[in-house]
Parts: C-alpha cells; sequence; structure tokens
C-alpha cells in the first residue's frame, strides 16, 4: 500500500454532495432576483462557495452577507438523505482499513458532514476529523493538517490529502504531504497535481491497493 494515512475532503471527494448545493445557491441567488444556469453555478461553486459568493455579489450588485447567509438556510433546510457517498466510497474505505491504513476527514463543512459518515455506516472507518466548528483557516492554508498530523502522530511521507479542487492540493503540499485530485468532471485538467484520478474506483491502482 502506498500510504498508510488518508486525509479526505468531503463535498465532492466522499459525498457527491454538489447537486444539491448547486440547487441551494441558485435558490439563493434568485432570492435577490437573479437567476442563473445551473451548469455556470456548478463551475463557479466548485472553485469554492465562498469564491462564488464574492464572485457573483460583485457581478451582480448582490448583498454578499445575505447571498452567504440564504445560501446556508437553503442548503440545511435540504433533507440529509441528499448527503450521499460517492460509489465505491466504502469500499476503498475498508479495503485501507483492511491492510491497517487510517483515514481522517478534512472538510469546511460543519458537523452535517460526520451525521452523513454515521448516517451511511462510515464513521467507524475514522481515526479523526477536521470540520468547520474546530475554527482552523480555510483550505489552501495547511493548519488543519499539521494539526491532524501532530495529534495522530501522521508520518507526512506516507499521507496523502484526498480531494476533488485545487485547495486542497494546495493544502497537502504546504502541509508537506502528497496531494491526489480526483476529478471526474475536468474541472482542473489544466491543474499540476502530483496524483490524480478520475473516480474513486481509480484511487486502487494509485494507492497500490
Amino acid at each position: 500500500m502506498r500510504f498508510t494515512d488518508y486525509i479526505w475532503d468531503f463535498d465532492g471527494m466522499l459525498f457527491n454532495t454538489y447537486p444539491r448545493m448547486c440547487a441551494a445557491f441558485r435558490e439563493a441567488l434568485a432570492r435577490q432576483g437573479c437567476r442563473r444556469p445551473e451548469d455556470e453555478v456548478m463551475a463557479a461553486i466548485k472553485g469554492s462557495v465562498r469564491e462564488a459568493t464574492a464572485a457573483y455579489a460583485a457581478r451582480f450588485g448582490l448583498d454578499r452577507d445575505r447571498l452567504t447567509a440564504d445560501y446556508k438556510t437553503a442548503e440545511h433546510a435540504m433533507p440529509p438523505e441528499t448527503i450521499v457517498p460517492y460509489d465505491g466510497a466504502e469500499a476503498f474505505l475498508r479495503a485501507v482499513v483492511a491492510r491497517g491504513g487510517r483515514h481522517f476527514l478534512y472538510t469546511h463543512r460543519d458537523f452535517s458532514a460526520l451525521d452523513a459518515l454515521a448516517r451511511w455506516h462510515m464513521d467507524d472507518c475514522f481515526s479523526g476529523a477536521v470540520t468547520a466548528e474546530d475554527g482552523f483557516p480555510v483550505k489552501p492554508a495547511p493548519d488543519a493538517l499539521l494539526h491532524l498530523i501532530r495529534t495522530y502522530a501522521i508520518d507526512p511521507g506516507r499521507a496523502v490529502m484526498l480531494g476533488d479542487r485545487d485547495i486542497d492540493i494546495e493544502a497537502a503540499k504546504r502541509a508537506g504531504i502528497t496531494g491526489c485530485l480526483v476529478d471526474p468532471g475536468r474541472f482542473y485538467d489544466g491543474y499540476d497535481a502530483p496524483l490524480r484520478c478520475r473516480s474513486i474506483d481509480g484511487l486502487y491502482a494509485l494507492m497500490a491497493l
């Protein structure tokens, strides 16, 4: 096995939450009279919701704070059943654990990420987690990753950050660990990632499992 410790992003990596997030963001825009197509909004939030909020507020003269609040309200109002894992996620997690590896979560999402892991009976695969409630600077800042490394005695040379966005990989670089970009929508074809694949199934070969 190529790595012993796997640090996972949540949205767009372990769980396919982008359709839910896109719908919530479009609803927040509509509350200020701004209606934008789904594909445009999806591409915008793939960078980050924060960046998308700032960009739309500036472009259309929207209230940025209200847009942020309305997005959070709309997203939290959606049924928790709409937070669903990607095909193969649990199988890969358990394959690593069976070989003595560990998993950690690093997400900008709040406690709902931990609730989702428990709901899908995947929480027992994780040895630790950092969520929004922990108050670390957001990616690509490395602070949360460095915290996990120190707290759980992770060997940086045997650790990998798995994420679907460039900021995940940049955070890994700054923390001195390997980054692996999983980009099924090919949003980051031009980004120079140390490792990359198109799906969780593609991780088996990359991680020598």
